[in-house]
């Protein structure tokens, strides 16, 4: 079964689970902003029970793992059906919940409402930074080529230096704006040398469409699909600058009594990673259906991610994340500085 959660039904989840802490609620939806209107009350009465089942017997019986419809990462494991063949056999079912975003998904984890699920690197620091019982169990490859700063064809734009005093559109608290801070860091440039405009993907891309701001902070597939129409220059990308990941991320309790669940899981977007990158062609069809993204920017944004795979965490990924981490607390994005590497997993 799949559920669908939107960031107005978490809230609503929240005042019969577990309590969400104020600040997280701030960021995913003050700071970040992610989330959509409430469509039904279908989705959280299912996952109120699933919740509550889960409380009340021992023997876990069904994994809810969160996904996020945009992004590759589980919709190929969700589509082949390659953990439900490894979890139906031994009893346990798999419930998918889907996401717009990443903080979302870290609330309803907070909630006990989901036990694993995939999202990038900012979300588990701002859950960690407001006590989120959450934990890292493995990451993606770097995919700093996908990661990047555009300008129109046109632009006089022709060097990070020249942002200076423009207006750059980027999400607020988000990979972007990692990427935006060290890629002016490296042109020794700072925020307050450009004006920072924070909005969410779809309001980016029609700022900077429509001429409003002078520059976009994005990713792919994103960046594909503007890329292909031929009027956009790429002005930087975060290789070697600010090199970002994907993670694994699941709860506390989870990991402690499953983690041979943990293990499959992990071993399964393995096998179908492997997959992928000797079926491009099949892999972007299955993304078009999930995502919605057509399956040509798909192949296109494959161009760019040769290291296909996860592996689990380890101190040179951990070092990576904490970096995000310390300067998300330097620019005030959390309340206090967090230690990634006392909420880490190791097989």
């Amino acid at each position: 079964m799949m559920v669908s959660f939107t960031s107005l039904q978490l809230f609503r989840l929240e005042r019969s689970l577990p309590f969400f802490t104020t600040y997280l609620l701030m960021v995913a939806f003050a700071l970040i902003g992610y989330g959509a209107k409430a469509d039904s009350t279908q989705s959280i009465q299912n996952a109120e029970k699933v919740a509550n089942n889960i409380k009340q017997n021992s023997k876990q019986t069904e994994i809810r793992v969160g996904y996020q419809k945009g992004t590759a990462y589980l919709n190929i494991l969700k589509a082949r059906g390659s953990l439900e063949k490894q979890l139906n056999p031994k009893g346990v079912g798999v419930r998918w919940i889907e996401f717009t975003q990443g903080p979302p998904m870290m609330e309803a984890m907070n909630a006990g409402a989901v036990d694993i699920g995939v999202v990038g690197a900012p979300p588990p620091i701002f859950a960690q930074a407001a006590g989120v019982p959450i934990t890292y169990v493995a990451s993606s490859f770097p995919s700093g080529k996908s990661q990047v700063i555009l300008v129109k064809k046109n632009s006089a734009i022709r060097t990070v230096a020249d942002l200076k005093g423009k207006k750059v559109a980027v999400g607020k608290g988000t990979a972007g704006h990692y990427l935006i801070v060290k890629v002016l860091e490296a042109a020794k440039l700072t925020l307050k040398d450009i004006q920072p405009v924070y909005l969410l993907p779809p309001e980016a891309r029609s700022a900077f469409e429509g001429g409003n701001v002078d520059a976009w902070v994005t990713s792919d597939p994103r960046y594909a699909e503007a890329e292909r129409t031929g009027t956009v220059r790429l002005l930087a990308t975060g290789e070697k600058v600010a090199e970002q990941r994907s993670y694994f991320i699941a709860t506390r309790s989870f990991v402690n009594k499953y983690p041979n669940f943990v293990k499959t899981i992990v071993d399964e977007q393995k096998k179908d990673e492997q997959w992928a990158k000797s079926n491009k062609k099949e892999t972007a069809r299955i993304l078009e259906t999930a995502t919605g993204v057509k399956a040509e920017n798909w192949e296109w944004t494959f161009q760019r991610r040769p290291n296909f795979g996860v592996i689990y965490m380890n101190d040179q990924i951990v070092k990576e994340q904490q970096q995000m981490a310390d300067l998300f607390f330097n620019l005030k994005l959390i309340p206090k500085a967090v230690q990634v590497k006392e909420v880490v997993w190791k097989p």
